[in-house]
């Protein structure tokens, strides 16, 4: 469906290092990925500079966003994001026929 959209969803991984629940939701988008298309990018929590993220997030690692949206944090799996995934297609789909 995001190729007919003509854009693709923007998700956000805040992670950390030695996170067991970061290894499992890494593995979980990587199933995701297999029938879905979206941008991902990847952001350590640790690393200098994103102090705001590290307070936000330090107990709840891993947490995801979509286009900049907190859809999960914790444990989470496949199902839950293709859920989130699919209300975005939805938004998404909505916006552009409201502009027609």
């Amino acid at each position: 469906m995001a190729s007919s959209l003509g854009r693709l969803a923007r998700l956000t991984l805040f992670s950390g290092p030695n996170c067991s629940l970061c290894d499992v939701a890494k593995a979980e988008l990587a199933k995701i990925r297999q029938t879905r298309q979206f941008q991902l990018e990847t952001i350590n929590i640790q690393d200098k500079g994103r102090e705001k993220w590290k307070k936000k997030y330090v107990y709840w690692i891993p947490a995801l966003h979509i286009d900049g949206k907190e859809v999960a944090k914790g444990r989470w799996d496949a199902t839950h994001v293709n859920q989130a995934l699919d209300l975005w297609e939805k938004e998404q789909q909505q916006k552009t026929d409201g502009e027609a």
